[in-house]
């Protein structure tokens, strides 16, 4: 039986960073992953000499002076292939045929949206103002006193700020125009909001090479600190004796025991490798499983004519709806919104990979529930299909002779996602927050078992920012969150 100070389950970048955190201290760290590859929803793929991105786009914050660096700094990231997107224009909204820009940096930012909202200048400034002041507090939820609680932007719905802030039900809506980097609705509370969508305005970053750049460097930095990763290594059962997980039973490996156990997975997968326990009252159990997921994403992956098209170094976000926050799922299953992403290319001038992303629920897809990837029959190849020609039809209405010049296409589903990452429904963002149930909703690492830790999007904030933060929160209930913080403030 291997031995060890701390077993992760999982090495996505959650597991991973987790991983970094307590080597770092000095903790023999072991990760098991299912895959044969780590990343988890940063995993890629390449087809036909082009690599695609399954989960990672662009993200907010990473230069020097911004947001998110000390976490850059502290995970030794700043070196990668970092290619920032036009900072006068690194966003474009299309809502119903109208087009917005978004420029980095908070003047700017207020400069353009008024260009087109003139009487709207001092709410804009009033926004960013809040944007700031809820950005220059996030690392305090470190801390494990740190109480959401505590913060007024979490029990506040973003719907109803942002109509309250402004005359223009319009501009509400063209301030969310990102919202297919996060799930939009009435419930969704203020901070969630703000974290999803503050970064970005910072300075936004895609890398050359994918996210497979971020999750080798990842990897390498857990390895080179003394942590082990095992592939092909699924956890089957944790075994609880008197309050604590005692043994880790593991495919086609020798079962383990550590001092501490996190688990990168979905909370309520976790709890399912629990077949019997003393510890976890079936009242923790029925909230954690009950808790309902944000919907998942269809994804069209497009290889590009070489030389055809020119690289735009900007997201583009399409919307054909007169309400992003109540018309993301339509009955007939037609698209209303769109995200289209450029990979960054060799050359730099014209683009060889594009994404077009969707929301997609689950119930779309849920007839193919029980079947397995590659087995899911002729039906449902038609289906992706045929959404997918429609994704193709909508960008083609803003990029002018995309249709033409796209070579192939390769698609994937919630049903995709949930197979790969084993997270239920195929969640693009994990377990949504509500703002009338804050308590309920945001979960914390701590589990009723004196071991188990959970990391990972589904337990307080999403996205690559929100994982890293969760990281040093689930870590603080291993080191102390002092010497974390310190640390972390070190590399400002």
């Amino acid at each position: 039986m291997e031995k060890y100070d701390v077993v992760i389950i999982g090495a996505g970048l959650g597991g991973l960073s987790c991983g970094c955190i307590l080597a770092k201290y000095g903790f023999n760290v072991c990760i098991f992953e299912k895959e044969h590859q780590a990343g988890g929803a940063f995993q890629c793929y390449d087809r036909k000499g082009r690599r695609f991105d399954t989960g990672f786009h662009y993200v907010g914050g990473v230069g020097k002076d911004e947001l998110l660096y000390p976490l850059i700094k502290y995970f030794k990231l700043e070196n990668l292939p970092w290619h920032k997107l036009d900072e006068d224009f690194f966003e474009e909204i299309i809502l119903n045929g109208n087009s917005y820009r978004f420029a980095n940096g908070y003047d700017a930012y207020v400069e353009f949206l008024a260009h087109s909202f003139p009487d709207e200048r001092e709410n804009l400034n009033k926004y960013v103002d809040k944007l700031n002041a809820v950005g220059s507090n996030i690392y305090a939820s470190i801390d494990p006193e740190w109480n959401v609680s505590d913060y007024d932007s979490f029990s506040v719905s973003a719907y109803r700020y942002l109509s309250d802030i402004f005359k223009s039900p319009v501009l509400r809506d063209v301030v969310a125009g990102g919202c297919v980097k996060t799930q939009l609705d009435e419930l969704m509370p203020l901070y969630s909001f703000v974290q999803s969508t503050n970064s970005f305005i910072q300075g936004s970053y895609r890398i050359k090479g994918g996210g497979k750049c971020l999750i080798d460097s990842m990897l390498e930095n857990f390895i080179e600190l003394g942590g082990s990763v095992k592939f092909n290594a699924r956890v089957e059962e944790l075994v609880e004796k008197e309050g604590k997980i005692e043994i880790i039973h593991v495919d086609n490996h020798e079962p383990a025991v550590a001092d501490y156990i996190i688990s990168d997975l979905h909370p309520a997968v976790t709890l399912s490798l629990i077949k019997e326990s003393q510890a976890l009252r079936n009242i923790y159990r029925k909230r954690i499983c009950s808790l309902e997921n944000t919907y998942g994403m269809f994804t069209t992956e497009l290889i590009i004519n070489r030389d055809a098209l020119p690289y735009l170094n900007r997201g583009i976000y399409v919307h054909d709806t007169d309400d992003l926050w109540h018309n993301c799922f339509t009955a007939d299953g037609s698209t209303k919104n769109l995200f289209i992403n450029y990979s960054v290319p060799d050359n730099g001038n014209f683009a060889t990979v594009i994404d077009l992303i969707t929301p997609m629920y689950f119930k779309e897809v849920e007839e193919w529930s029980d079947t397995s990837i590659g087995k899911r029959g002729d039906k449902y190849k038609n289906f992706k299909r045929a959404k997918a020609l429609q994704m193709i039809d909508m960008a083609n209405s803003v990029i002018p002779g995309l249709k033409e010049n796209i070579s192939d296409f390769y698609t994937s589903t919630p049903l995709t996602y949930r197979d790969y990452t084993a997270t239920p429904g195929g969640s693009a963002y994990g377990i949504k927050k509500d703002y009338k149930s804050i308590l309920k909703t945001v979960i914390s690492p701590k589990t009723p078992l004196a071991n188990l830790l959970y990391t990972g999007q589904n337990i307080a904030f999403h996205g690559f920012m929100g994982i890293l933060m969760t990281a040093f929160k689930t870590c603080s209930f291993v080191v102390d969150s002092r010497t974390l913080i310190n640390d972390l403030k070190s590399n400002d």
